[in-house]
C-alpha cells in the first residue's frame, strides 16, 4: 500500500513538473513574440518619424525655392483671400517640378520601402484650405507671423509670411491595392506619426551700406576704432566706416580707410534686432552651429552657414577663420595674428573685435564695441572690403527661410492605426 502511494506521488510530481514546464515554456514563447511585435510596432513607428521629418524637409525647402520672397498673402490678405493660402504646392505630371502627388491635401510624397513592394511609406503637409469656407485645421501649415514678432509693426502680422508654422504627418502602410487610397482595405496604416516646427526669415539689414560699423566710436581721446599699419579698410564704392555716435577712427602710420565718403556717423544703432529681426537668443535657435567656444567648431567650415558662438571668439594658426556666411559672436572677437583668415559675408560681435594680418574680410563686420585693425609695425595686411554681392549671395542663401530647431516637437507615434 505504501509502495502505491510513493509511486502514485511520484506520478503527481512528474505530471506536476511536465505541467509547470509546458506553462513556463508556453509563457516565455508568448513573451518572446509579445516583445517581437513590440519590437516590430516600435520599428514602424520610427520609420513614421522619419517619414514626417522628410515632409518638413521638403515643406522647408519649398518655401525656400519660391521665386517670390517672402512667401506671403499680404496684409490685408491680396495674392489668397486667406492668410495661409500662399502655402500653395502644385502638381505637375514632371516629377522633376512636382511638388506633390495632391496637391488638393498639399505636400504628399510616398516612396517603396520593402523589396517585395508591399511596405510603403507616405508623408502629409496639409494646406490649410479658405477659412471662410472651411474649418480651421490646427494641424495644417499656417502663417504665424503676428503671433511670434509682437512688434506693433503692421507689416509684419499674420499674412506678412515671416514666420511659418508647419506640420508633418507621416505613414508606414501596406500596399496591397494600387486602385484603392492607403488607408482604404486592402490597404492596411501600420504606423503614424506626427511632427511640427516653425520656420523664420532673417532680415539681415545693417544700419548702413558700410564696410565697418560702430555703435559708438568713443571720444577723441579715447577712440573705440584703431586703425594700425597695414590695416585696411575700403567701402569699394560705398562707405568705409560708419556709426552711430562718437568720434572718428584713429588711423595710424600706413592704415587706410577708404570710401565714399571714409566715414559717416548718425547711423541707427547696429542693434541685434535692427540687423536681424530677432534677438540674440532666437538667432541661436536658427544657427547651422551653436557652440560656446571656437575650440568645438569643425576645423573645416561649411560655407554659407550661420555659426553661433556664445562668447568670446578666438581664432589663430591652428584653427583659422576660414568660412563664408555669417558670423555671429556674443563677446569679443579675436583673429590672432599669423592665422591667415579669411571669410566673406557677415560678422557682427556684441563685443569688441581684434583682426591682426594677414587676414581678408569680404562684406560687411559690425563689431558693436569698436574695432583694433592690425598692429604697429605690421608687414602683413588686415583689410575689410564692403561688398555688396557677398551680403546679396548671404541674404539669398542664408536668410531666405531657417528652422528654429527649439520648436521642433515630435507627436507620440501610434502603430497599427
Amino acid at each position: 500500500m505504501k509502495k502505491n502511494q510513493s509511486g502514485s506521488a511520484i506520478t503527481i510530481l512528474m505530471m506536476m513538473f511536465i505541467v509547470i514546464s509546458i506553462i513556463s515554456f508556453t509563457g516565455y514563447q508568448l513573451i518572446t513574440t509579445a516583445y517581437k511585435d513590440v519590437k516590430y510596432q516600435q520599428n514602424w513607428v520610427l520609420q513614421a518619424g522619419n517619414a514626417a521629418r522628410a515632409g518638413l524637409v521638403d515643406a522647408i525647402s519649398w518655401f525656400r525655392r519660391q521665386p517670390n520672397q517672402p512667401v506671403k498673402s499680404g496684409i490685408p490678405p491680396i495674392t489668397y483671400s486667406w492668410v495661409d493660402g500662399a502655402f500653395d504646392p502644385h502638381f505637375s505630371t514632371d516629377p522633376v517640378h512636382s511638388d506633390t502627388i495632391d496637391q488638393s491635401i498639399g505636400i504628399v510624397k510616398e516612396y517603396q520601402l520593402s523589396e517585395d513592394n508591399l511596405i510603403w511609406c507616405r508623408y502629409e503637409v496639409k494646406r490649410q484650405s479658405d477659412t471662410a469656407i472651411f474649418a480651421y485645421d490646427p494641424e495644417s501649415v499656417h502663417d504665424i507671423s503676428g503671433e511670434r514678432l509682437h512688434t506693433g509693426d503692421p507689416e509684419e502680422g499674420n499674412g506678412s509670411g515671416i514666420v511659418w508654422y508647419i506640420s508633418s504627418t507621416g505613414y508606414i502602410f501596406r500596399k496591397r491595392s494600387a486602385l484603392s487610397p492607403f488607408d482604404i482595405s486592402p490597404n492596411e496604416i501600420v504606423a503614424k506619426t506626427r511632427c511640427s516646427t516653425e520656420i523664420r526669415r532673417i532680415k539681415l539689414q545693417p544700419p548702413g551700406q558700410c564696410a565697418y560699423i560702430v555703435d559708438n566710436g568713443g571720444t577723441s581721446s579715447n577712440r573705440k576704432v584703431r586703425i594700425y599699419a597695414n590695416g585696411r579698410i575700403s567701402g569699394s564704392g560705398y562707405v568705409g566706416c560708419g556709426r552711430r555716435s562718437g568720434s572718428a577712427p584713429r588711423i595710424e602710420t600706413g592704415a587706410s580707410v577708404t570710401g565714399n565718403p571714409a566715414t559717416i556717423t548718425g547711423l541707427n544703432s547696429p542693434t541685434v534686432e535692427y540687423v536681424f529681426g530677432v534677438t540674440s537668443e532666437e538667432l541661436k535657435t536658427l544657427s547651422d552651429y551653436a557652440v560656446d567656444t571656437t575650440a568645438t567648431l569643425p576645423l573645416s567650415l561649411p560655407d554659407m552657414s550661420l555659426i553661433y558662438v556664445n562668447g568670446d571668439a578666438v581664432f589663430d594658426s591652428s584653427k583659422p577663420l576660414k568660412a563664408s556666411g555669417i558670423l555671429f559672436v556674443n563677446g569679443d572677437l579675436t583673429i590672432s595674428n599669423g592665422s591667415n583668415s579669411y571669410y566673406s559675408g557677415l560678422i557682427y560681435v556684441t563685443g569688441k573685435a581684434y583682426i591682426y594680418p594677414p587676414c581678408l574680410i569680404s562684406g560687411c563686420i559690425i563689431a558693436f564695441n569698436g574695432l583694433t585693425l592690425s598692429q604697429t609695425g605690421a608687414t602683413d595686411i588686415a583689410e575689410i572690403n564692403y561688398d555688396v554681392g557677398i551680403l546679396n549671395s548671404v541674404k539669398q542663401q542664408i536668410c531666405q527661410y531657417r528652422e528654429n530647431k527649439s520648436l521642433y516637437r515630435i507627436y507620440s507615434g501610434i502603430p497599427g492605426m
